[in-house]
């Protein structure tokens, strides 16, 4: 949101004007990058643990992805070693441990580090603890597993698409209608970027399960020890009679039957970006319930009630007034989603009818929930396990007026915990506003992940 006399002064500018200077921007932060933010902080602790080592200066830490924990009285002369030996130091704003004072990024030396990438989360993170460091995980924080989970079509795919017209021609819908309109697959390269900022910036996910439909990115690697591939013909209970489906909330009705998930998790959808390095504690409370984040919009106020997803807001609405005699009309923010795999088999238990009715819905429909982007939260707030948190946040539309000028304003911000570019609204240039937002991606986020292959297929 744009607001006080900057926002007024910057929709007064011509966009012609902040297009140029947006690209003017970006070309001079770009590069060519070839090395991983796994291989970066692997260097950065590297270096770091023998100047501390040799000093003789104790330090811990929780687990391998996690921080490291030095004691507050040794911190300055620390610091200052790390800067003579030519590393990199730049604090962290609040995403540590409560028993932590302060956190710190030591990072190597890189030939782009002054432009607009915020790579703090690819150093190592030192935390200063004013007390004993024999023990890294405060009262407070989260300590648990966190696993994340993408779900992820490739529209482009023949046979995808080949599949979607006959379902399409079945359902007897046209074309017009926003619940299966081919525009809401089209992709701009979201999941490498969105990859690229969790790998970086939260580095203690300890798996990522991909969905698809039997589908995987030509960029991606065959095998990695964090990812999984996950089959829509996998997760569905009823896969001969729902599959093929076009329908989001059909697939999200689905994420509890994926093998082996971590009991918490993240749900992140592709345009879902991580500006910064983030604790575990943004997400998840001290006794793990999920801190899910609140829009200050009401689903009642829509201008459009009939789009599939204020409907599924108000069935959503309508399952909570009967299971808790309770209401609810705020809208959820488009971020991350912090998930209790418990509460999902809660949900499932409880709405074994409504939940499979969903799932056989191939293209969004009257009759859906919106299940791991606001169901399960309704429900966590009122099993004790999940509780309404803020999070600095952008929404970007590429298709709105302002769309050039938020993209510069994300480009300068270093301070945004998550932000999500997506496309709903049509523009006349649409190709072009496309490219500028994959520049911005590419300039954010320039370290490839280790995710991806070298040479795409």
């Amino acid at each position: 949101m744009l607001a006080g006399w900057r926002g007024r002064i910057g929709r007064a500018v011509p966009e012609s004007i902040i297009s140029k200077v947006l690209e003017r921007s970006l070309a001079a932060s770009s590069t060519d990058v070839q090395r991983t933010a796994p291989d970066l902080r692997r260097s950065a602790e590297h270096k770091s643990i023998e100047i501390a080592s040799r000093r003789k200066i104790d330090f811990s830490r929780a687990s391998k992805d996690m921080p490291l924990c030095v004691a507050a009285k040794d911190w300055q002369s620390l610091r200052r070693d790390f800067e003579a030996s030519g590393m990199i130091v730049r604090k962290l704003h609040g995403q540590h441990s409560f028993a932590a004072s302060e956190a710190w990024s030591v990072g190597v030396q890189l030939p782009h580090s002054e432009s607009i990438a915020d790579l703090r989360g690819a150093g190592a993170i030192w935390q200063v603890f004013p007390g004993l460091i024999k023990e890294p995980v405060d009262v407070h924080d989260f300590g648990g597993t966190v696993d994340a989970v993408y779900t992820w079509v490739d529209a482009e795919d023949l046979q995808w698409a080949s599949a979607y017209q006959d379902a399409l021609g079945a359902s007897g819908r046209e074309m017009t209608d926003s619940s299966v309109n081919r525009a809401r697959f089209q992709s701009h390269d979201e999941l490498r970027y969105s990859l690229r900022s969790l790998e970086l910036n939260l580095p203690w996910i300890n798996k990522i399960h991909l969905v698809t439909a039997g589908q995987r990115p030509s960029w991606l690697v065959k095998e990695h020890p964090k990812l999984v591939l996950v089959d829509h013909q996998t997760i569905f209970n009823d896969p001969e009679s729902d599959l093929p489906t076009f329908n989001s909330h059909a697939i999200e009705s689905q994420l509890v039957n994926i093998p082996n998930l971590a009991e918490h998790f993240l749900y992140v959808n592709d345009d879902v970006f991580f500006g910064r390095y983030l604790y575990p504690n943004a997400f998840f409370g001290p006794a793990g319930q999920a801190k899910y984040s609140l829009s200050s919009s009401h689903f009642a106020q829509a201008e459009d009630p009939g789009l599939p997803v204020n409907q599924a807001a108000v069935n959503n609405r309508n399952v909570v007034v009967e299971r808790f005699g309770r209401t609810s009309s705020h809208k959820f923010r488009h971020v991350a989603h912090p998930q209790r795999l418990s509460v999902h088999r809660q949900l499932h238990e409880e709405l074994e009818e409504s939940i499979a009715r969903v799932a056989a819905n191939r293209f969004r429909s009257e009759n859906d929930l919106s299940i791991p982007s606001s169901l399960v939260h309704q429900f966590a707030a009122q099993m004790g396990m999940g509780y309404p948190s803020s999070t600095s946040y952008r929404y970007i539309d590429i298709g709105s007026k302002a769309s050039v000028l938020e993209l510069m304003r994300l480009s300068r911000d270093r301070g945004v915990d998550m932000f999500c570019i997506n496309e709903v609204l049509a523009s006349s240039d649409a190709d072009r506003r496309s490219v500028l937002a994959r520049e911005i991606l590419a300039s954010k986020f320039p370290l490839p992940s280790t995710f991806e292959l070298s040479k795409p297929e």
